[in-house]
């Protein structure tokens, strides 16, 4: 340990609190979005084929949620909407963890007092974990809904240009 230099101690938003209590548990799953949602419906998903150059269907239309509460926050406020210019954003899971990146100009949207909802569901009414995330084929209503704000955003996410 290193007494040279004080702690990290990272700066944590309530939402955030809350929903990170809610993952340990591990009955919950998370979908994070800027919208009010009462329920939501299953969705067509699209994965870019890099040899065709075009979207195609990612499975049957489904709901798509997370057991990570951070990547749940993360797509809740860092989104394109309300952002002007190119902008890209992603996360994953890597041997250290979850790891995220956004260009700028869309942090600098949350910055600006950004609100949106992370989605708490019952992980029953999911399929089977597909490593980061999990679907539901059927309509899903939320057991709770946490507001989130830019104190709620894990801290490492990475600046891309």
């Amino acid at each position: 340990m290193n007494f040279d230099q004080p702690p990290k101690i990272e700066q944590m938003g309530e939402g955030r609190r809350k929903l990170l209590a809610l993952e340990k548990e591990g009955k919950y799953v998370f979908h994070g979005s800027p919208t009010e949602i009462q329920e939501l419906e299953p969705r067509q998903a699209y994965a870019y084929d890099s040899a065709s150059g075009t979207n195609e269907n990612d499975g049957a239309p489904a709901v798509f949620a997370t057991a990570f509460a951070d990547a749940a926050i993360f797509r809740a406020l860092i989104n394109e909407r309300n952002v002007k210019g190119d902008s890209e954003s992603g996360w994953g899971l890597e041997d250290n963890g979850l790891h995220f990146k956004s260009t700028q100009n869309l942090v600098d949207a949350v910055r600006a007092g950004l609100r949106a909802k992370v989605y708490v569901f019952d992980k029953s009414q999911f399929g089977p974990d597909e490593g980061m995330q999990v679907r539901s084929h059927g309509k899903v209503i939320p057991i709770d809904v946490i507001e989130v704000a830019m104190d709620d955003l894990p801290d490492n996410i990475k600046i891309i240009s």
